[in-house]
């Protein structure tokens, strides 16, 4: 008999060693690969390239591009760090943001950024230095669009569940009732 109220009934753990394994293997797969796409990491890297850092794919390591050059200013760093960390998140990234709400954040973090930069040139010791205005503009703004583009029409939490939709197969729940509790995200 089906549930008046709409709950799904309790998932049926797996009783196979096998199947306990495998469960636990691709719950650790997806783990890691949410770990690994995380706009969080994306923020800490983008920190060591706004200082003038680039990292080395085969250490992992980060070496300074211009050993005479100097860091930018550290209020220069963590305001914009602080700032786009608002938007380059999970929450973000997991939206559904349709391309005109992508334009519209660019638009406002464009203002910003520019507004900022110019506002606090002599602060950030970058008065004259319009190169490097526009290294770090060019940093910002690269990554935040490339994070607001997984968010375009749903398509990072698309994938995301996809790859649920892998482990949770394993189990014996019914496939209708599965993806009831999804219905909220359309």
């Amino acid at each position: 008999m089906e549930d008046p109220y709409g709950y799904m009934p309790e998932p049926q753990p797996p009783t196979d060693d096998r199947q306990i394994y495998a469960l636990q293997a691709q719950e650790e797969r997806v783990k890691t690969f949410i770990e690994h796409i995380s706009p969080e990491n994306q923020l800490a890297d983008l920190q060591m390239r706004i200082k003038g850092y680039i990292k080395d794919p085969l250490t992992k390591s980060w070496k300074k591009v211009n050993e005479n050059a100097p860091e930018p200013h550290p209020m220069l760093v963590a305001r914009y760090i602080s700032f786009l960390s608002s938007i380059m998140n999970q929450n973000t990234t997991f939206s559904t943001l349709s391309p005109g709400e992508i334009n519209g954040i660019m638009k406002i973090i464009i203002e910003w950024l520019t507004d900022d930069l110019d506002s606090n040139a002599e602060e950030y010791t970058l008065k004259n230095d319009y190169s490097e205005r526009t290294r770090i503009g060019q940093l910002l703004l690269n990554n935040t669009f490339m994070a607001l583009k997984r968010a375009q029409n749903g398509m990072e939490s698309r994938r995301i569940f996809k790859a649920l939709n892998v482990s949770e197969s394993l189990s014996q729940q019914p496939q209708q009732a599965k993806w009831d509790f999804l219905k909220f995200w359309k």
